[in-house]
């Protein structure tokens, strides 16, 4: 990553009623205004919610490493970190003298890093990737003040740029402060090493960040004094802000973008970033509290006419403007280049249907939500109802909010409906497989016993090349199970304004909002 250091400015801290005010009138330039649709939980601790919070949090907390624009490892509050024991014993060294938002937690230790990696893995952890991390991760052991090692249970050889780089939750926390808030750790003010601190959150309308004047900090110098994040979930109100110049930045949808160019805002997107996707609920063939044998997508044959039923390609075309090509599978990975995606075979569907027993097809629920990316995933789940209905499957569809639908998708229970989602590319693409396909997730979508085999075959081979032939198996196995329905891999546009000067994204980085420059005037 390339970081411009330039003179700070400086902003008075806003109050409410003067943040109430700048929603009628432009900012002032020292402050950037993101407009994003959700805030998810806004709860303030790493362990505490979604990765959705990570839009905001990412400025607050740091991470032991972090990834350049070609998909390197770049030091974090990590300055270096040795693998041993075949991938199952890891040594991180700390940056020396790192300070911390409150002056009382002093600098990053070992103990902070220790204690911020027991949390994200705790029981009463509701991060995406806890679950799985707790089947990767034995103990982490101080051996000096800014030393840390990490004992797994099973090889990982990508742990450094997987669960433990910036893509993932773990952020560490002053161990002292999380300590002395006790029950209210995840809404008191958070104290990270980042650029910013929070200074003001109001309950599902603004999060004000405000540049940290203590430091220079070690990884990134901003433009911008204050960073005000509002939870806009209509497109169309974000869109308007952007025009008007009460927003800089915001995800827009892909029918936005030529309005928005039109009006001489650019729009700069990261490529193939997430992926639209149908997960069936209840497949978890491995769990008997969560597979639900009444669903029809039970058989295999009916989850594969779920796929071929669909044109995606029509709907990359229509719905994303031709910014996506087809999924073969919820993540881009890599090895899973060579796994051919479904075509679109409504014949091949309807015999499908036939052969498992419903020939007139069956009717199910689709619930759906709006999120960031993903604002056309309601619009995607009219468009497969459209599709699946001409084969006979009837489909109600039932809007919601990703917080509440999340919460279901992960309560344990046999679950008897289908969900829009997104995925994730993955720095290390283990996890993304882990998260979605292995029993020990709460999350996971579908498993078998003969996938759980290859997942442990998998973690027990020590062979990089032959990792790679494994991975490239489970892929091509997960697209003839038809573990979902793979839809996009899509792009993620921002519309962004004339104040904002020099702001790349990739596909390592979305959130980097504390790298967006101020035009020069």
């Amino acid at each position: 990553m390339q970081y411009h250091l330039k003179p700070r400015r400086r902003a008075a801290v806003l109050g409410a009623s003067a943040l109430a005010l700048l929603a009628a009138t432009p900012v002032t330039a020292e402050t950037l205004t993101v407009a994003i649709p959700t805030f998810s939980e806004q709860t303030m601790t790493p362990w505490a919610g979604s990765g959705q919070r990570k839009t905001y949090l990412d400025l607050v907390y740091d991470y032991l490493v972090y990834i350049d624009a070609e998909g390197n490892a770049e030091p974090g509050l990590a300055t270096s970190w040795e693998m041993e024991n075949e991938g199952q014993t890891w040594t991180f060294k700390l940056r020396e003298g790192v300070p911390f938002s409150d002056e009382s937690c002093g600098t990053v230790t070992a103990e902070d890093v220790k204690y911020s990696l027991e949390r994200l893995i705790g029981e009463d952890s509701r991060a995406g990737p806890a679950s799985t991390m707790r089947r990767v991760i034995d103990r982490a052991e101080v051996i000096d003040e800014l030393t840390v090692r990490v004992h797994l249970k099973a090889p990982d050889f990508l742990l450094a740029t997987g669960y433990f780089g910036e893509a993932q939750q773990l952020g560490i926390v002053c161990k002292s402060y999380i300590e002395a808030q006790g029950e209210g750790a995840d809404a008191a003010m958070p104290v990270g090493t980042g650029p910013y601190t929070v200074a003001e959150s109001i309950d599902g309308s603004e999060i004000t960040l405000s540049l940290r004047e203590d430091v220079d900090h070690w990884r990134v110098s901003p433009d911008f004094d204050e960073i005000t994040f509002r939870a806009v979930p209509e497109e169309a109100t974000r869109v308007a802000m952007l025009q008007a110049g009460e927003a800089d930045i915001a995800p827009v949808s892909f029918d936005s973008i030529p309005g928005l160019e039109n009006a001489g805002l650019r729009i700069v997107s990261a490529e193939k970033t997430w992926s639209p996707v149908i997960r069936l609920g209840g497949t978890v063939q491995t769990d008997p509290d969560r597979f639900n044998p009444d669903n029809p997508w039970a058989d295999v044959r009916v989850r594969q006419a779920q796929n071929y039923a669909v044109d995606k390609q029509t709907i990359i075309d229509e719905l994303f403007h031709g910014q996506g090509t087809i999924a073969n599978a919820d993540t881009p990975v890599a090895a899973w280049n060579s796994v051919p995606p479904y075509p679109y075979d409504p014949e091949k569907a309807r015999e499908l249907l036939a052969e498992a027993g419903y020939p007139d097809g069956f009717e199910m629920k689709l619930k759906t939500f709006t999120t960031t990316p993903g604002a056309e995933l309601p619009l995607m789940a009219e468009a497969v109802a459209l599709y699946w209905a001409d084969v006979g499957i009837d489909v109600t569809i039932e809007p919601g909010d990703w917080p509440s639908i999340r919460s279901e998708w992960t309560s344990g229970k046999p679950l008897d409906f289908a969900m829009t989602h997104r995925g994730f590319p993955f720095a290390n693409p283990e996890n993304g497989v882990e998260a979605g396909f292995s029993t020990k997730s709460l999350f996971a979508s579908f498993t078998s016993d003969e996938l759980e085999t290859k997942l442990a075959e998998l973690g027990a081979e020590t062979d990089p090349a032959k990792r790679t032939e494994r991975l490239t198996d489970i892929g091509h196995y997960i697209r003839d199970q038809a573990g979902a329905v793979f839809m996009v891999l899509a792009n993620e546009p921002y519309g962004v304004g004339s104040r904002v000067g020099d702001w790349g994204i990739d596909t390592s980085y979305v959130y980097n909002f504390d790298q967006a420059e101020l035009a020069s005037e």
